[in-house]
Order: structure tokens, then sequence, then C-alpha cells
């Protein structure tokens, strides 16, 4: 069976996940949410950089490329916001505010 690059991707989705699921062992989720998105905007700025032919075709693609990648992710946060809203008690379970 030969893997693709869409096999690749989710096994990627699911080890980064894992690796920040394990961080918030150590650190509040909000740390962890914060550390992996500035780690995720810095590799997507060495892609981009690393892609290009040369230093005046990546400044020429900055803002271009910055508001593609800013649109992906408003769209993965809110399918996966979508999902949380429509299952919230299968994946968080159910919490009850506290009396008073």
């Amino acid at each position: 069976m030969s893997t693709t690059d869409d096999d690749i991707f989710w096994e990627l989705v699911e080890k980064f996940i894992n690796n920040a699921n394990d961080a918030c062992d150590n650190a509040d989720p909000g740390i962890v949410s914060a550390a992996l998105m500035n780690a995720a905007a810095r590799f997507n700025a060495y892609a981009v950089a690393h892609s290009s032919l040369d230093k005046t075709e990546f400044a020429e693609d900055v803002e271009g490329t910055t508001n593609y990648l800013t649109g992906r992710y408003r769209d993965f946060l809110k399918e996966h916001m979508e999902d949380y809203r429509d299952n919230y008690t299968s994946l968080i379970g159910n919490r009850e505010l506290p009396e008073e």
C-alpha cells in the first residue's frame, strides 16, 4: 500500500495534536495553543521563503501569502469550532455550572 500526500498530511496532524496534548500535562492549554500557533507561523514563513526563487520573490509574496495562510487558518478554525459546538459533550464532556 502506497502512502499518499493526504495520508502523510493526516498522520502529521495527529502527531502535532498528540504532542500538544502531551504538552498540556505540564502547561496550560492556552500557553500550548499560543506556542503551537507561533511555531506554525514561524514554519510557514520558512516554507514560503524556502520555496521562493530569491529574496525579491519572497518579499513580493509576503502580503498575498499572509492573506492566503490566514484565510486557510480561519477556515480550519471555523470548521473545528463548529465540530466542537455540535459535539461538545462527546468531545469535552458534560460540564455543569457550579451552584451558587
